[in-house]
């Protein structure tokens, strides 16, 4: 008997092939619905930009009388030991800024104190938040991976769990401690550019966040040209978690809601892998963070709207719920 040996498998190749073939939402009502709006009122655009976004939900949901009904705000949380180079303490070891990652994260998780949760409620979303690990941080992504591959598939694994809420639209937010560090490092691994491009900003603080995108990306330079190699060595389990979420909810023909800077750095991810990969997605807002606009501009999405919020943990596309719900509830008049 010939031995035969089993080829074997890599833990990205079920990720790419994902990224791969997507469906595509029922396109035909989409423009069914978008040319009864162009028409509706001699031309006059009653609901203005937001008749896009009406039509995009239309195609995703696969219904001439779009709603929502179901809608889910999710916050991915996580902790990243890059956070070291930028407040000069190690998260692992503890200090001041495990304390304060500890804090904010079980203010959100626990006690409701974060105003997301306020924001959800107010449209009658369900609020889940998904733990990726704040009590095992993602590694210094100046000194190595910031994953293995393995960590990093199966944080992917755990993100795709968010389509098990059966919603008709879900938010994406992030609440992670040092991932806008990570993202910004994503951002300059994805497009190039300058570190103070993606990762500036004012003060002590920023100029070291610079410093570590500048070094991770020194460190990192030989898998700048591999996405889920740029996830794996620059995000951590909350970023990986959320590329999980968009990929499933797109296998689902779920629409999505992206929020801020860190949830935007998990979606270039997968339109890196894929620049078709994000027509699920809107953009529900502009965040006054650092590079949020250059980020949105790379991932081709336009916000939709812009609050002027500095935060990304979901709050500003809960509030573009209630938006998008009320043009959908007017649609159903016209």
């Amino acid at each position: 008997m010939t031995n035969m040996t089993q080829p074997t498998l890599h833990p990205f190749d079920d990720i790419k092939n994902l990224a791969k073939d997507l469906p595509t939402g029922d396109i035909e009502v989409g423009a069914h619905v978008a040319a009864k709006l162009e028409q509706s009122l001699g031309g006059l655009r009653p609901l203005g930009h937001l008749s896009a976004a009406v039509s995009w939900l239309a195609q995703w949901q696969g219904s001439t009388t779009p709603a929502i009904n179901k809608p889910l705000v999710s916050v991915f949380i996580g902790t990243h030991n890059v956070a070291a180079n930028v407040l000069g303490v190690d998260v692992i070891a503890g200090g001041k800024a495990r304390m304060a990652a500890m804090t904010t994260i079980s203010k959100t998780n626990t006690q409701g104190i974060a105003a997301v949760r306020g924001l959800a409620g107010s449209v009658s979303a369900f609020f889940k938040v998904f733990d990726m690990g704040v009590e095992a941080p993602a590694a210094d992504m100046c000194k190595g991976a910031s994953l293995s591959q393995r960590e990093c598939a199966g944080a992917i694994a755990y993100g795709m769990e968010v389509v098990a809420e059966d919603a008709d639209i879900i938010a994406l937010g992030n609440a992670g401690f040092g991932s806008a560090t990570a993202a910004a490092g994503i951002a300059r691994a994805l497009y190039g550019g300058a570190a103070q491009y993606w990762a500036g900003g004012d003060g002590e603080a920023a100029d070291r966040r610079i410093k570590a995108v500048e070094t991770a990306t020194i460190t990192h330079k030989e898998i700048l040209g591999d996405p889920l190699e740029v996830l794996r060595c620059f995000g951590g389990r909350d970023i990986a978690g959320m590329v999980g979420a968009i990929l499933a909810a797109r296998h689902q023909n779920i629409p999505v809601l992206l929020d801020g800077y860190t949830v935007c750095a998990a979606a270039a991810i997968v339109h890196a892998l894929n620049p078709a990969g994000l027509d699920h997605c809107l953009a529900a807002h502009k965040t006054i963070e650092p590079a949020h606009g250059a980020l949105l501009e790379r991932i081709e999405k336009k916000p939709l709207l812009d609050y002027g919020l500095g935060i990304g943990d979901g709050s500003g596309a809960a509030m573009t719920i209630g938006v998008i719900k009320a043009a959908a509830a007017g649609y159903q008049h016209l």
